[in-house]
């Protein structure tokens, strides 16, 4: 028989939080779902642990491959996934219990391909933030507003008060089984582009009917300090870039430059900001006189340069107000002094 919801677990050298990730999705109060955990050659003892929770339950499925990073780990537990519906989970995060019950039964009421909640930020007992996007239930059908689910997922207009309206994540939702087989839809590889999440979205959305949102934090997402999200690289800085080439040339095939590309500049800044940020952490130990030609060099990019140029700032909040000022002009002593205090 069909399971109801096929979750997807890549799983790598998280031994410390597995036990709680595959805990969350075994005590499901949906009780039809299969878990795929797919072990990508990790190097601690959770190949071990995968295999021993699939001799105690039925439902689980292991996968051992060789390493190729998270999107193509992804892409092997689809290969074999049966459900209905396909979910999609990082093992150092968890779930609520009752999540996939409440976006399955919401998605087969309502008739929706896929179903969102909204996550929370884990930082510690003490210190957890949820992320707010919607109020209340909420449906994007046809064309025209799913179109905008997607636009606004990329970047907000000017005005909103955030740089992100919808995260990108694709492990809070579910997304049809069938959308994903017929039209052969895959993740890129994390290794290549940032946000292989937003590039899967690019696909799946311009396909889907209708989408439902629940204003509910079920997925917990995991703030550990030793994760990859935390790595500060100059290659990161390179897949930042080629993110926005790569959306411009997705977006310019199903948008008019007029409805897509301020948003694609908003998402390039806040990728300038986030690349600073990486520029300051790995230029720390280096020169204040290495430091200002490193972060001139990088605001001088075509790709950062165009959007300081063009976009309209002076809209945002006054902190973002001032940082784009800043790059604009390279003043770059003040942009340092602001990641040194508020990390921009």
């Amino acid at each position: 028989m069909r399971p109801k919801v096929s979750i997807i677990v890549p799983v790598y050298n998280v031994e410390k939080y597995i036990h709680r990730c595959i805990e969350s999705l075994i005590n499901q109060t949906l009780k039809d779902i299969e878990i795929i955990l797919v072990d990508d050659e990790s190097p601690d003892s959770c190949p071990f642990i995968c295999d021993e929770y699939a001799k105690k339950d039925p439902r689980i499925k292991v996968i051992h491959k060789k390493n190729e990073g998270l999107g193509l780990t992804r892409n092997a537990g689809l290969e074999i996934a049966n459900g209905e519906f396909i979910a999609f989970i990082d093992s150092d995060d968890w779930v609520d219990q009752t999540m996939y019950e409440t976006l399955y039964n919401t998605a087969q009421k309502n008739k929706c391909d896929t179903v969102y909640c909204s996550l929370q930020y884990y930082y510690s007992p003490n210190k957890i933030i949820p992320f707010k996007e919607v109020n209340e239930e909420t449906f994007f059908q046809g064309r025209k507003e799913i179109d905008t689910f997607l636009l606004d997922m990329l970047a907000p207009l000017p005005t909103y008060h955030s740089d992100v309206k919808y995260m990108v994540s694709v492990c809070k939702a579910i997304y049809s089984k069938n959308i994903i087989k017929n039209h052969h839809l895959r993740f890129v590889s994390e290794r290549i582009i940032a946000s292989e999440d937003m590039v899967f979205h690019t696909q799946y959305l311009k396909v889907s009917e209708k989408i439902g949102f629940i204003p509910k934090y079920f997925y917990n997402y995991f703030q550990n300090e030793n994760s990859i999200s935390h790595t500060y690289t100059e290659i990161k800085i390179k897949r930042l870039k080629k993110f926005i080439l790569e959306m411009d040339s997705i977006f310019s095939q199903s948008f008019n430059k007029s409805d897509y590309y301020i948003r694609l500049q908003r998402k390039a800044l806040h990728y300038l900001r986030i690349s600073l940020y990486i520029k300051y952490q790995i230029t720390k130990s280096q020169s204040y006189i290495k430091k200002i030609k490193e972060f001139k060099q990088l605001c001088s990019d075509e790709i950062f340069s165009i959007a300081l140029t063009d976009y309209p700032y002076h809209l945002l909040p006054i902190k973002h107000r001032l940082f784009y000022f800043f790059a604009k002009y390279k003043i770059t002593p003040l942009l340092i002094l602001m990641y040194k205090f508020y990390k921009a």
